[in-house]
């Protein structure tokens, strides 16, 4: 019998993938002729790196991975190609792979926010908070940083956090625009309207083409019903960055107030398809729809309010729930931390990482049944969940159905071919069967993947000696 490792990482989430993301075929990766042409004739890192970027921008993220990994395999060392790999990744969705690759890398302020930005999009608050905690430091004048944890304060609601951390940056640097600007969206978003409205209009004399600051002072001026003004910024800012949805939604509502319905008609639409998540979106759209005389637009927008809404309701409760629940996992009350996770995973019953935190939970409180359920939802609400597929093996593994554990670790490698740790216990696992070859390719597997993993390279050894007793 073989001793397993037993690993329990809580890094992936849903929409698990540790290997590249499959690429778009290559009639769709059609960057710029200049720059493909640039590829063909000098494929060196920096022209890659050019080519994923258009990508990025273009928002044609696997196109982009595409580029970035061509990059890498010029230069390994390239930090820029890393960041925009990282960045393509997340914007496939692939935030398994940016953790599993950036966690224990040698990183740079860029990769750092990489790297917080993917446990932040895979709902790991805790962990991204730490990153950038860490990351502060080395680096505590660090506008990219600060600005990085404000953020991740600000969305779990750490609002008065979030200001103190930013007011501390700002008064550091006084003449930082980016510290400052920092500092101003805390402002807004606290609603501390009396000392936001000075400190924009300061700002926006310094830079009176900011797209950004536009749009902060038109949404200030809006607040404080000079119309006039908040349409001027705010029309300029939709022309500077015709793809932030906010400012779409902000000049919608001055419009509105001009009366306007046709023009606030068309903002708000603007707004809804960039991606605004306010529910508000709905109910302004369908104010004006109505004004227009479009009263079946209006009720089919009002009926996705309420449903925006009651999403938002059961989000802000499985965010406070499975914050909770860190700070008990923290303390040491693994009790209290399932039934909080449990009443997150309640709130949102499709969000794969909330089950599987709680079958995290009830893993260190031996609840091998409430373990097995949590990470059989998880698997259901997304099926290529690697990460879930893998401690679901183990759970088989620890009842003694090798076989059921061989599939669980299958299918995780189905889903993420580069997930080294499935295959150290898919290699595991074939040596309890007594299926040594078999075991000894899968922990050669692992061993191409990550040459000096130690738990590969011991069990290369032992499966080793058990053939050559054979």
């Amino acid at each position: 019998m073989f001793t397993l490792p037993v690993r329990a990482e809580r890094w992936i989430v849903a929409a698990v993938f540790l290997g590249a993301s499959p690429l778009a075929g290559a009639a769709e990766c059609s960057g710029p002729a200049f720059l493909e042409a640039r590829v063909h004739t000098h494929p060196d890192a920096s022209n890659y790196i050019a080519l994923g970027v258009w990508f990025n921008e273009n928002h044609q993220a696997d196109c982009a991975i595409d580029a970035f990994q061509s990059a890498l395999k010029v230069d390994s060392t390239s930090k820029a190609a890393q960041d925009g790999l990282a960045k393509a990744q997340i914007a496939a969705g692939d935030y398994g792979a940016v953790i599993s690759r950036l966690q224990s890398a040698r990183r740079d302020e860029n990769l750092t926010i990489d790297l917080a930005a993917a446990y932040r999009m895979a709902d790991l608050f805790d962990d991204a908070a730490r990153v950038l905690n860490d990351g502060l430091k080395i680096d505590p004048a660090s506008d990219g940083l600060t600005g990085a944890l404000v953020s991740l304060d600000i969305h779990v609601s750490h609002l008065a956090a979030a200001q103190a951390l930013a007011e501390k940056l700002a008064r550091q640097k006084p003449r930082d625009l980016e510290a400052q600007r920092i500092y101003l969206r805390t402002l807004v978003i606290n609603g501390d309207n009396d000392l936001a409205a000075p400190l924009g209009r300061k700002l926006l004399a310094l830079a009176p083409h900011d797209a950004d600051l536009l749009d902060m002072n038109g949404l200030l001026e809006r607040k404080e019903g000079d119309y006039p003004a908040a349409r001027k910024h705010l029309e300029e800012a939709v022309v500077l960055n015709p793809n932030y949805y906010y400012s779409h939604y902000n000049l919608g509502l001055v419009l509105a107030q001009f009366q306007d319905a046709a023009g606030a008609k068309e903002q708000f639409t603007r707004a809804l398809e960039l991606g605004a998540a306010e529910p508000e979106a709905h109910f302004e759209l369908a104010k004006v729809l109505r004004t227009l005389g479009e009263t079946d637009a209006a009720q089919e927008q009002l009926t996705l309010y309420r449903q925006r809404l009651k999403e938002e309701s059961d989000k802000s409760v499985a965010i406070l729930k499975s914050t909770q629940a860190e700070e008990a996992v923290k303390a040491g009350d693994n009790q209290k931390a399932a039934d909080l996770f449990r009443e997150a995973s309640a709130a949102l019953p499709g969000n794969p990482s909330l089950a599987y935190r709680l079958a995290l939970a009830l893993n260190k409180l031996g609840d091998l049944a409430g373990e097995r359920a949590a990470l059989e939802q998880a698997i259901k609400a997304d099926p290529e969940f690697a990460q879930a597929q893998y401690q679901l093996g183990y759970v088989e593994l620890h009842s003694g159905e090798f076989s059921a554990a061989e599939e669980q670790f299958r299918l995780a490698l189905k889903a993420a071919p580069k997930f080294v740790q499935a295959w150290v216990a898919l290699a595991a696992t074939l040596g309890m069967e007594n299926r040594l070859q078999d075991a000894r390719e899968a922990v050669a597997s692992a061993l191409k993947l990550e040459p000096e993993n130690a738990a590969a390279l011991d069990l290369s050894k032992k499966l080793a000696a058990a053939q050559e007793q054979h």
